[in-house]
Formats: C-alpha cells, sequence, structure tokens
C-alpha cells in the first residue's frame, strides 16, 4: 500500500489574488479529499482534476527474476548499511537514521530467505517434488487436463507464485518450507532465536507505526549499537543458512 501523496498548487491571480487548491490521495490512486480555497472570493465553478485511474498495473512480483546470487546482494547491503550507521547513525535510540538502517536489515534477510529457496526448489526437482508433496497449500491445488494442456509449465508456475507470495518475515513458516524443500531447520541455525522474532516485530512497528508498538509507546532503544548487534546476528543466521543450503548442494 502506498503512502499519503498531497498535490498542491498556488496561483497568484492579478485581479483575484492568491488561488490554491489541493488534492490528497491515499493510498496513492486513491483520491479521497480534494479542497480549493480561493479567499475571500466566491467558486463559480470547482472543475474536475481530472485524475483518472485506469486498471491496476499489474503485479510487477509475478516477473520478478530471482538474483543467481543472493547471499552476495545480502552480503553487500549488509556493509553498506553498516558504512550508513557508522556515519550518519545515532546514539539516540529513537532516531529516525537508526530505524530506516534496521529496517533495511531485516528486510535483506526476508528477501535472501525467499530468493535463495525459491533459486533451491526451482534447480533441484527432488527439492520441487518434496514441496509438493509437503506443502498443504500446494496439496490443495486442482488442475484439469485442459489447464495443464495449454500450459505445460503450469505446475512450474504455481509453485513458484505461491513461494512468491510467502510473508518471509514470518520465521516459523519459512522454517517450514525450508524443512520440506531442503531438510534444513532454519532457525535451528539461528544462535539468539528470540532476538530474531523480537527484530522482526521492532521492524513492523518501525515501519508501519513510524517507531511506536501497537500501545502508542516510543521506541527509544534502537540505537546504534543495538542495530549493529541485530545486523551482526542477521549476518551469522544468514551465513549459517548459506552453509547449509551449499553442504546439502
Amino acid at each position: 500500500m502506498g503512502s499519503e501523496t498531497h498535490y498542491e498548487a498556488v496561483v497568484d491571480h492579478p485581479d483575484l489574488g492568491e488561488l490554491r487548491w489541493g488534492l490528497w490521495e491515499y493510498p496513492v490512486g486513491i483520491e479521497n479529499y480534494h479542497a480549493t480555497d480561493v479567499g475571500p472570493h466566491a467558486v463559480i465553478e470547482d472543475f474536475e482534476y481530472g485524475l483518472g485511474h485506469g486498471e491496476p498495473e499489474p503485479d510487477e512480483w509475478v516477473d520478478y527474476s530471482v538474483p543467481d546470487n543472493p547471499f552476495t546482494i545480502f552480503m553487500s547491503s549488509y556493509h553498506h548499511t553498516g558504512d550508513l550507521l557508522a556515519d550518519h547513525g545515532s546514539n539516540k535510540g529513537g532516531h529516525l537514521v537508526n530505524r530506516l538502517i534496521f529496517s533495511h536489515q531485516v528486510t535483506a534477510m526476508e528477501a535472501y530467505l525467499a530468493d535463495r529457496l525459491i533459486n533451491q526448489v526451482e534447480a533441484d526437482a527432488d527439492a520441487f517434488q518434496r514441496l509438493l508433496d509437503g506443502d498443504e497449500d500446494l496439496a490443495k491445488e486442482k488442475f484439469t487436463l485442459v489447464e495443464i494442456s495449454k500450459e505445460p509449465a503450469l505446475v512450474q508456475r504455481k509453485v513458484r507464485e505461491h513461494l512468491r507470495s510467502i510473508q518471509y518475515h514470518n520465521l516459523a513458516k519459512v522454517d517450514v518450507l525450508y524443512n520440506i524443500a531442503l531438510g534444513i531447520r532454519i532457525l535451528n541455525l539461528a544462535s539468539d532465536k528470540a532476538s530474531l522474532f523480537k527484530a522482526v516485530k521492532l521492524r513492523h512497528d518501525c515501519v508501519h507505526r513510524n517507531g511506536f508498538d501497537k500501545d502508542g509507546n516510543e521506541l527509544k532503544h534502537i540505537t546504534r549499537s543495538f542495530v549493529q548487534d541485530t545486523a551482526d546476528l542477521i549476518r551469522s543466521f544468514v551465513q549459517a543458512i548459506e552453509k547449509a543450503v551449499l553442504v546439502r548442494s
């Protein structure tokens, strides 16, 4: 869902003075309020702004090309965010830059988990079959012979779409998927599972509540050192998963 967008224009009319109009959208693309301010003058006609919305764009995630090197991408992100934290982070626990970097680090972990699993399943026929046999959601899928004849790669596409639909911050579910497909219990590889689950929850508060918890309390403990410690924890977790995947391969 997009964030709020506010369009506003001010015109200095030679006779009427300053004219102002504005339009707000939330989510982006949904007009929910507009206002016309002509000061002490009367509005003769309030015209439509012409903000037309056609059919929504197709979900780009469907055509997303999974990178061949998710671990390299993750490590690059780890180093770049570490540099940003050192240069622009703060010892104040409510600092915006700290929250932004922290949120990105958790997101980078989720991206790695998704890309690595999808790559392995698509490259390994046995892993693909194990996922078909063991995943309850995929087991519910039913196709007719006509559908299969029209699209020979229908099953592969459905599996790919299913894996892309997973919320990879749900570490418990991701652990189950990795175990079904690859025989790897990723949560057993975490040195501190409780802190990983806490990081995912805090990221939600940072992104969706602007740094406040569900009770309205400001998160004041996301200091530079906390963010770096969490980044190191996530890095160790990802490194352990990568090693397990490579050993299995």
